[in-house]
């Protein structure tokens, strides 16, 4: 055995040649780095991972979460649903936006997925349009694919009224084979029962009148509204209806976690994204985030939404 040092002894542990440490793998390959802690390369690298993260993020926002709609299945138990329409599916999209960074493509795109949901009814909660009219002009072909069993229905948002426009947009509606409701309703049969789906003139710029919309509708008959403002809930919920679709706030388009949407317009400040229940009777407020997008053409964990309802008693 070899002798230890004792303390106090002039004797120093045996250390390995250079040759010997070198024929050794290190635990860590590589070669150490001779890191300068000197505050301007502390702050130049810190500027270059800013930036870095912002082009990143900036886009996602931009290039893809715009472009990758989610499909929400969304199942609703509701009061005194007729058992004729059990399992009646329903789809809802809103605010296209057309004009602003949405057009054909899109829209071609988004008839082909409704096509596959095979729905019942398609429902649209308005804004189809930036501000010019025009733009729609192109789509409506796509718009005429959409097919449902029960027909097609729309409202109007404020932005289909920016322009001044709203008359072109309502004949390109009907041209595209949707019953634009202002204020008015239709009835659904199916053997001896009957549902009605209302909608309202637009909160902001129209003239929404429950009133008118349910005239010589009784008490009894199941009634859904479609309102493009989906704060009119409060509004809309002793009128009797069983459920309101809305659009208008596009979830915020912009969310950040434990925070949520920066800033929502006017008419969706209470009811921002997904299920609530108004009133006192507890209506179903469903607010769909949109499929367009407007005044930034960004979306950050807010996707682009088109919503598959199936609806039950």
């Amino acid at each position: 055995m070899g002798e230890t040092p004792r303390e106090g002894s002039k004797i120093s542990p045996p250390r390995r040649s250079q040759n010997e440490s070198d024929s050794q793998d290190s635990i860590f390959p590589g070669e150490e780095k001779d890191h300068d802690p000197s505050r301007r390369n502390f702050l130049l690298r810190m500027i270059l991972m800013t930036a870095s993260a912002s082009i990143l993020t900036g886009g996602y926002a931009w290039l893809w979460e715009p472009r990758h709609l989610e499909i929400k299945h969304v199942e609703l138990k509701l009061p005194k649903f007729p058992k004729a329409f059990e399992g009646l599916r329903v789809i809802q999209f809103s605010d296209a936006h057309l004009g602003f960074h949405t057009g054909l493509k899109q829209m071609e795109k988004l008839a082909e997925t409704i096509r596959e949901q095979q729905p019942d009814l398609i429902c649209f909660t308005g804004d189809m349009v930036e501000r010019e009219a025009e733009p729609m002009r192109e789509c409506i072909p796509a718009l005429a694919s959409m097919q449902a069993k029960y027909g097609k229905y729309a409202v109007l948002g404020n932005h289909d009224y920016r322009g001044q426009q709203q008359h072109e947009v309502e004949l390109m509606f009907k041209e595209a084979g949707f019953t634009l409701l202002r204020n008015s309703h239709v009835l659904i049969e199916r053997g001896d029962s009957r549902i009605a789906i209302a909608g309202l003139d637009d909160a902001l710029t129209g003239r929404p009148d429950p009133v008118v919309a349910i005239k010589g509708l009784s008490r009894e008959v199941w009634k859904m509204l479609l309102m493009h403002e989906p704060d009119y809930a409060d509004i809309a919920a002793p009128y009797g209806f069983g459920l309101q679709l809305s659009g208008h706030s596009h979830g915020g388009q912009v969310r950040f976690p434990w925070i949520g949407a920066l800033t929502t317009p006017r008419g969706s400040l209470k009811y921002i994204q997904g299920l609530y229940y108004a009133g006192d009777k507890h209506m179903p407020v469903y607010v769909n985030r949109g499929f367009g997008m407007t005044q930034l053409p960004i979306r950050f964990l807010c996707r682009p939404e088109l919503t598959v309802f199936e609806l039950k008693g």
